[in-house]
């Protein structure tokens, strides 16, 4: 189930960047995007330590 909570968040990533976006948007969604990639890091420490979600 880790696993595929990890290609989500990818996924949940790769659709809130559009290279279109100018300004405060802009960083608004990199910031969601930064922390989704934290959530990633800590599922995949998580997984690596055998803990299931």
């Amino acid at each position: 189930m880790t696993e595929e909570l990890i290609r989500e968040v990818k996924h949940i990533q790769k659709c809130l960047v559009n290279k279109e976006m100018t300004g405060e948007e802009w960083e608004e969604k990199m910031a969601a995007v930064n922390k989704l990639e934290e959530v990633s890091d800590y599922l995949k420490d998580a997984l690596g330590r055998g803990i299931e979600f």
